[in-house]
């Protein structure tokens, strides 16, 4: 046995030693597929199969990706320099930035989320001869657009206004992000397809350059994924995904069960490896789980078993009714003291629920009853307004990007309104310049000297602002110090002061904050430069997660799609009812709702408890529910108890203290 496969289980074993050829590891929930995947990369590196530079290793999340490289590397050392791990959008990013004069592009092109492709559809939109182009909601165009890119069929459920839209802009749409020299999120997926197509030898040097694939949470992989995998393996197959079919939760956002499904069909002499044994969660948990999934007749053959001790083999699952969602707010908190008097701490519990909406009243309960907790899986730092605004500061500042040029440049006012820089537009046009370089020609586009030299002050600041943040101690001995004062003397924080008052103004000064210490971060584990700076800015708008701080021993409230990867030792999964799980709205496919009802049961390592009411309000109308079908589909099966009046019964010991204490307490009262 070599010190790869030191206590691994046969099947993990197997997955390491896999040299060559298609190799589609299934990995159940709580299986250990991290550890796999770390073993065979630096199995590969160890043993000659393939050097470092020659691996990569496509994730989900660069936390993900971070992770691998630095297990690999404590493994293997040296050896493990060059070895690449990342997103599918890390993976595109980095082969336009090498091949940017093939794409049309310039060197550091910008990134567009999707509310700034939403900004430009919208500005596109200005020159359609359309009155009721107002009354469009433009994630919905932008969705039809992306569709139209990447050669598929619109949604039937949008209306054809919609479809007319789409199609209208999205010709405009792609020449609009050459001109402003940027691609957006769909662009990174698009475009190295487009360059492999046109330029063959750079799909054959990138061929060349990656002899060995992996791919994690194959499951998730979308038609645009799978085609840059098939690509970039096509010339010796060195392919090797893992995935659980049972845990594929995505297909509203474009996810393709049938990717890892028909794995084993499309890839000849595919070895399948199953990791079926769960060190997560008690044997009990998963009886309920493997019981509700085998109702899907789609999936690859899979039953986990319990790696766990012993010890939490009797509990099984939990099941409370409740009348409505009140008493299943107070049920929860009742569930939350009961856990912390046997000794179980905050940040060991999780309450799952499959829309957002059902968590409002939960926490209104919560923080009545002075529970901490926090809500995972909702708005990024980096989705916040000012975020972004200081994001584009940074952006406009290292390099010429018109789309944060328009964010900043009267930003805050300072008296560059529409008709200016409308000027400026129709002179960038004129003569082919982009806006920000028009902006340091404003005598020739006509502006007054008064507009002109505020444009001079406000670019000047901007051409300064990299250094001073880097080295201008005179300002601040720290990254995030300095950050702080520039955003201080350009007038923002006075101008947040302004324009909210007390605990809105402190929210939304903690972001400008957090920002910065993000940055003193990205910054303080590389070579503080410029080339940092704009490595910063790449990875947020790639979102990556640079700025996790340590778990708060609090509760954690989310949904069933944000749990997916987590996992706790108590969890409770809320409103389990008919409509909701599957959802009456999102969950047309039911196959994909019951998937994520198994991920939610999945989470918990010792006690998972169920709740759902008898009747809940929608819509202003109080409603009879039904519970969902997914628990009624096993409950003869005896996997779980059913407690039918919201409480557990009071045991026989329970029972006697409680009357000694009525009987003392009656004693005490009548003396």
């Amino acid at each position: 046995m070599s010190k790869w496969t030191q206590g691994l289980n046969p099947e993990q074993g197997d997955a390491v030693n896999h040299n060559y050829g298609p190799l589609l590891i299934l990995a159940g929930a709580g299986s250990g597929k991290t550890t796999v995947l770390v073993s065979r990369t630096g199995r590969l590196i160890d043993d000659k199969i393939a050097t470092a530079e020659k691996i990569c290793v496509l994730t989900f999340t660069n936390k993900a990706a971070r992770e691998l490289k630095h297990r690999v590397q404590l493994k293997v050392g040296i050896k493990s320099k060059g070895l690449w791990a990342g997103t599918f959008h890390s993976f595109g990013l980095q082969l336009l930035r090498k091949n940017h004069k093939l794409c049309g592009l310039p060197a550091q092109f910008g990134i567009l989320d999707q509310s700034d492709s939403q900004a430009v559809l919208k500005d596109l939109a200005k020159n359609l001869r359309n009155t009721t182009k107002d009354k469009f909601d433009f994630s919905k165009v932008l969705e039809c657009v992306n569709l139209l890119r990447a050669k598929k069929s619109l949604p039937v459920d949008q209306l054809e206004e919609y479809h007319e839209m789409a199609i209208a802009l999205t010709p405009g749409y792609e020449k609009e992000l050459l001109r402003l020299g940027v691609v957006d999120f769909e662009g990174l997926l698009l475009e190295p397809l487009r360059l492999f197509r046109e330029h063959p030898e750079v799909l054959m040097q990138t061929q060349e350059r990656f002899q060995q694939i992996m791919v994690d949470e194959f499951q998730d992989t979308n038609q645009e994924q799978m085609k840059l995998i098939r690509a970039i393996s096509e010339s010796h197959m060195n392919l090797s995904v893992v995935g659980d079919d049972d845990q594929s939760i995505y297909g509203w956002r474009g996810a393709e069960i049938q990717n890892i499904l028909n794995f084993p069909k499309d890839f000849k002499n595919c070895q399948v490896i199953k990791l079926e044994r769960n060190y997560r969660s008690s044997s009990s948990i998963l009886d309920l789980g493997n019981a509700v999934i085998a109702k899907n007749a789609k999936r690859h053959g899979k039953i986990l078993r319990s790696e766990k001790a012993k010890k939490a083999e009797h509990i099984k699952p939990e099941v409370f009714v409740l009348d409505n969602e009140d008493e299943e707010s107070d049920f929860v908190f009742r569930e939350i003291q009961t856990i912390k008097a046997a000794g179980g701490k905050n940040k060991d519990i999780a309450i799952l629920y499959r829309s957002n909406t059902q968590g409002a009243f939960i926490e209104t309960t919560l923080r009545k009853g002075q529970i901490p907790y926090s809500i995972t899986g909702g708005t990024s730092i980096f989705d916040r307004k000012e975020a972004k605004d200081w994001l584009a500061f940074l952006k406009q500042s290292l390099n010429d990007d018109e789309v944060s040029f328009r964010r900043i440049v009267n930003l805050p006012p300072r008296g560059l309104g529409e008709n200016t820089l409308d000027k400026l537009i129709t002179y960038a046009e004129e003569v082919g310049l982009n806006l920000p370089q028009a902006s340091k020609k404003w005598d020739k586009a006509g502006l007054p000297e008064e507009k002109g030299k505020i444009l001079d002050n406000f670019n000047e600041w901007l051409w300064t602002f990299p250094q001073r943040l880097l080295d201008d101690t005179s300002i601040g001995e720290t990254i995030s110090k300095r950050f702080e004062f520039l955003v201080r003397e350009i007038g923002y924080r006075d101008l947040l002061i302004k324009n909210s008052e007390g605990q809105a103004f402190e929210k939304r000064w903690q972001v400008i904050e957090i920002v910065g210490r993000i940055l003193e971060s990205f910054v303080g584990r590389r070579d503080p430069s410029i080339g940092t700076l704009k490595d910063f800015v790449d990875s947020m708008q790639l979102r990556d997660d640079v700025g996790n701080e340590e778990a708060k021993d609090e509760v954690q409230l989310m949904t069933f799609h944000a749990s997916k990867g987590l996992e706790f030792p108590n969890v409770l999964l809320v409103g389990v009812e008919e409509d909701l799980l599957p959802h009456k709205r999102l969950g047309s496919d039911i196959d994909e709702e019951r998937r994520l009802f198994y991920v939610g049961i999945t989470r918990a390592q010792e006690k998972l408890t169920l709740s759902y009411c008898r009747q809940r309000k929608k819509q202003g109308v109080v409603r009879p529910v039904s519970p969902s079908r997914f628990l009624i589909e096993v409950e003869e099966q005896d996997l779980v108890i059913r407690h039918e009046l919201g409480n557990r019964p009071v045991t026989a010991n329970e029972r006697e203290d409680l009357v000694k204490n009525f009987l003392a307490k009656f004693s005490s009262e009548r003396k």
